[in-house]
């Protein structure tokens, strides 16, 4: 559009799944339960907006609730948007949430609302689109719900744990941006029940032979985001010396979750979901 050119996250439908009012009852053990979490981007100069989407063949109507987070993780928005209906597209412009509520960043959660129903299925999607108020360009992401840090677990969630509660870890991969590209990443602390009250999160930068080059330390808050970019948290020569590389981010002690792109200056940029285990 307009001459430029934009990927979007495509995702799958489901036929095998079936609701499951159960879900609704899990609350007094896992807290919100399932959510999805997504980037609110410096809104000063990105639109962001959603759409939740049934992605099951069976859901017919979605009840969805919608919260906005600073940093810190403190709630500064929401709204209900009701049971939308299967046949029904319902778009969020989070200006409109927002109001005068103006976090330098921050980031959304998408849970179920069982004040409009309990006909769920624990797939929970939605699309996200990021729109440069600058230039015109835009970016979209698809993801869906999990249930985050918590010392239970349910069917197969939290996802991460590799043994026996409580082993929640994170470790996502992060490629670098080629000049004229820096590398832009949004990491989300979100959490069913409450967790570590701050993150231990270490930013590896690596070669391209998997040699560790450079490591920083960085904290978030439990229920809230960090939005980081390589060039500003590398100097130049540390860079110069991971050409080819990636970082890998990892942390022991909670389970993030990201979003991954890159920039070309204040023209070009691009955001999706991170994949890691």
């Amino acid at each position: 559009r307009g001459g430029r050119r934009r990927f979007a996250h495509m995702n799958v439908e489901r036929t095998d799944l079936k609701p499951n009012p159960q879900i609704s009852r899990l609350g007094p053990l896992m807290g919100k339960g399932y959510i999805l979490p997504a980037p609110l981007l410096p809104p000063d100069r990105w639109r962001s907006l959603l759409m939740p989407t049934p992605m099951a063949t069976t859901q017919d109507v979605l009840p969805v609730e919608v919260a906005v987070y600073d940093p810190a993780g403190a709630e500064i928005a929401r709204r209900s948007l009701g049971a939308i209906a299967r046949r029904a597209s319902v778009a969020l412009d989070l200006d409109d949430l927002l109001g005068d509520a103006r976090p330098a960043f921050g980031h959304v959660e998408l849970t179920y609302d069982f004040d409009h129903g309990d006909e769920v299925d624990g797939w929970l999607h939605a699309l996200f689109r990021y729109e440069d108020r600058e230039s015109g360009h835009a970016a979209e992401s698809s993801f869906g719900a999990h249930i985050f840090n918590t010392v239970l677990t349910y069917r197969d969630e939290p996802q991460s744990y590799s043994g026996r509660p409580p082993g929640l870890s994170t470790r996502l991969f992060l490629r670098l941006g080629e000049a004229p590209f820096d590398t832009l990443c949004h990491l989300i602390y979100p959490a069913s029940t409450p967790w570590r009250p701050s993150s231990s999160t270490d930013l590896i930068l690596n070669d391209a032979e998997g040699r560790e080059v450079a490591r920083r330390r960085v904290e978030i808050r439990c229920g809230g985001s960090l939005l980081w970019r390589l060039g500003e948290t590398f100097d130049a020569k540390t860079r110069a010396g991971a050409e080819g590389g990636y970082v890998v981010v990892r942390d022991t002690t909670c389970r993030l979750f990201g979003y991954h792109g890159l920039l070309a200056g204040e023209d070009r940029f691009s955001l999706d979901h991170m994949f890691g285990f």
